[in-house]
């Protein structure tokens, strides 16, 4: 054996090595306690860092807030004593025909106090200024809400509103103007241009800013707002969503966390807001804690140098033994000769990995001796494997063939069987509709012996009909005879009421010139033309309703006439129907018979492919049969010839494994 095998340089990566895992795991067990006692400690003191920013923040919001309410109370205070003077109640008692002289001299006393430059205005009851304290122009503000509500008699502070007068961002303290028996007869306010708090704020405060009773942005300490400037809308910040009068809490509106304390000043409803940036608050502390991480740096780097010596005493008798398994692994056995004497547990595997190395050769020599012979019979195995495969793949071959051939009939034959199924089934449709048909035909017979019944029937009531009708033509003729008979007896009488008449006036006449003795005479001969005139008027009357007699008469004989064509006409078409009728009738009766026939030859057809069809089945199944029984012999055969496959690949194997094995036992020296 080669003991000075040249040395390999298969090195471990950095991160995966023994010796570096060491150094790493005493750097963590130094590291752990001192990130936790400088996080302990950075957390402490970012704590109070943010109790103290807070209590700082309170701090200046009161500051603020007292600032601001001083301004408003003193305002108010002074408003309330000007408003009570005699002569604002004077001026405005006597619509302003008193001097307003004193009252200016007030105003400016009380702006000359406040050392700005704000405006004083008195309005009266009509909501219309009347006095300024910079005489500028008086406006109508009683559409104005702190105008309303002081007229109301409260005392008010407007939210942030834009002057008509100065055209400046303004808010004002209204206080209404009492008479002597407190009926409000004006108000009186002061407004305040909204940058002098701005001003205020940034004197006291980096990050200050003053929020309306409404939720509108009055002044910030870091800029002036203009008057063209959007309104910034606070309504649904906490402060003004709360009910609670101040508090501190985190903010994240302005896009990075801020601490935010609020105090509402009671008298104007408006609230003073004091923020500052919360990693700015941690900053200091970061500052705090970094001295400690500079310590504990030093302190790692101490335990870095202290893990690697240790390390090394415990990778170099690890290293005698990795070096041996490499060359263990390149076929060559090296004895370790090193750190035998170790007592510890290192000297224990290497003592233990020469004992292995020596057994080891042993084994090699043996597997070397045995190799060869396994090789010999792995060959003799592969060729007796081949030559059963060949063969079975023959069988395989065939009976796939002929599986194939009862597959391809049992097809055919089922093809066949559904062939002759949907015959049966067309044959049995066509023996329902013939029997749909015969039905059919023998209840147009029925109908055809009804239909034939009632028209001979109905030729018997023509033939009645037309009977009746020429008799009451007859009649009618009969009765027009009379009409006629009785015009002339009427015309008879009509002449004898005439000569009535005539004999009447001569008697008349005669009775005239009998005088005396005649008068008797001439009632009569009076009264015989009065019924000779009644008998002309009752023959006229007769004539006449004789005359519409006869012409109806005339109309019934011509009617009847129609009547007795139309009854005449309608019997010989009648008599063609019943002739056409009693012709369908039979040509009906000679389909019931075809129809009959047709049912009977269709039954006898669905019956005899039926049996045809029963023997298509059979047949079909018995050819599925065999096809699956080539089949199971094909898969049989298959299974047969895959597990001589597998025995030849198995020798094959085998072969390969017994020269493989040479190569390998070649590989040990």
């Amino acid at each position: 054996m080669n003991q000075n095998p040249k040395k390999e340089t298969n090195a471990i990566p950095f991160f995966h090595s023994l010796k570096t895992r060491l150094v790493l795991t005493m750097l963590l067990i130094a590291a752990l306690p001192l990130i936790l006692i400088v996080s302990i400690t950075y957390i402490q003191s970012t704590s109070k860092a943010k109790d103290d920013a807070k209590a700082n923040l309170v701090w200046q919001a009161k500051f603020l807030e007292s600032s601001i309410n001083t301004i408003i109370t003193d305002n108010k205070s002074a408003l309330k004593t000007l408003a009570s003077s005699p002569e604002v109640i004077n001026f405005l008692e006597s619509d302003g025909q008193s001097s307003p002289d004193n009252i200016y001299h007030q105003m400016d006393a009380i702006n000359d106090m406040y050392e700005d430059k704000n405006t004083i205005v008195l309005s009266n009851n009509k909501g219309m200024m009347v006095l300024r304290s910079d005489k500028g122009t008086c406006v109508d503000i009683s559409s104005r809400d702190y105008y309303k509500k002081a007229f109301s008699g409260k005392d008010c502070t407007s939210s942030v509103f834009v002057s008509n007068s100065t055209n400046a961002r303004n808010m004002c303290i209204a206080v209404p103007v009492k008479n002597m028996n407190g009926d409000v007869i004006g108000v009186l306010h002061r407004s305040f241009d909204l940058n002098d708090f701005h001003k205020l704020l940034a004197k006291n405060s980096k990050e200050a800013f003053l929020v309306d009773n409404t939720g509108i942005l009055a002044a910030h300490s870091q800029y002036e707002i203009k008057v063209n400037d959007k309104p910034v809308d606070f309504s649904q910040s906490p402060y003004m969503t709360s009910d609670v009068a101040e508090d501190t809490y985190e903010s994240n509106a302005t896009g990075h966390a801020t601490y935010v304390s609020y105090i509402k000043e009671p008298v104007s409803g408006y609230t003073v807001c004091i923020a500052t940036s919360v990693s700015g608050v941690t900053a200091q502390a970061r500052r705090g804690a970094l001295s400690g991480i500079i310590l504990g740096v030093v302190t790692l780097i101490l335990v870095a140098i202290i893990s690697f010596m240790i390390s090394l005493n415990f990778i170099r008798p690890i290293t005698e033994v990795e070096e041996s398994i490499r060359a263990l692994s390149d076929g060559r056995f090296i004895v370790i000769k090193n750190h035998l004497n170790r007592k510890d547990e290192f000297g224990h595997i290497i003592r233990n990995t020469n004992a292995l190395i020596e057994k080891l050769r042993g084994i090699v020599d043996h597997i070397k001796n045995s190799s060869s012979t396994v090789g010999v019979s792995s060959e003799e195995l592969s060729e007796m494997a081949n030559q059963i495969a060949a063969t079975t793949e023959s069988v395989a071959g065939a009976v796939q063939e002929i599986a194939n051939g009862a597959i391809h009939q049992a097809e055919e034959i089922q093809t066949a069987a559904t062939s002759t199924g949907q015959i049966t089934e067309a044959v049995e449709s066509v023996q329902n509709s013939s029997n749909d048909v015969n039905e059919i035909a023998t209840k147009m017979k029925i109908a055809s012996e009804e239909s034939s019944a009632s028209l001979s029937n109905l030729q018997e009531s023509n033939i009645k009909m037309t009977s009746i009708i020429e008799s009451i033509t007859e009649k009618i003729e009969a009765t027009q005879n009379a009409v006629t008979n009785i015009n002339e007896h009427v015309t008879g009488i009509s002449g004898i009421a005439a000569q009535t008449n005539l004999l009447s006036l001569n008697a008349s006449i005669e009775a005239a010139r009998a005088g005396e003795a005649g008068r008797g005479f001439a009632v009569v001969a009076s009264e015989i033309q009065k019924l000779a005139n009644d008998s002309e008027t009752l023959a006229q009357e007769i004539r006449v309703v004789m005359d519409e007699l006869l012409k109806d008469a005339s109309e019934a004989v011509v009617a009847a006439g129609e009547v007795k064509n139309g009854n005449i006409e309608q019997q010989a078409a009648l008599t063609e129907t019943f002739n056409s009728v009693q012709g369908m009738l039979k040509d009906i009766e000679h389909t019931v018979s075809g129809v009959s026939n047709i049912n009977d030859e269709s039954v006898t057809c669905v019956s005899s492919n039926k049996v045809v069809s029963n023997a298509m089945s059979s047949l079909s199944a018995i050819s599925e049969e065999n096809a699956a029984s080539s089949e199971t012999t094909s898969a049989s055969v298959e299974e047969l010839s895959a597990t001589v496959t597998s025995l030849s690949e198995s020798a094959n194997d085998l072969s390969e494994i017994a020269e493989r094995l040479n190569k390998e036992i070649s590989f040990f020296k």
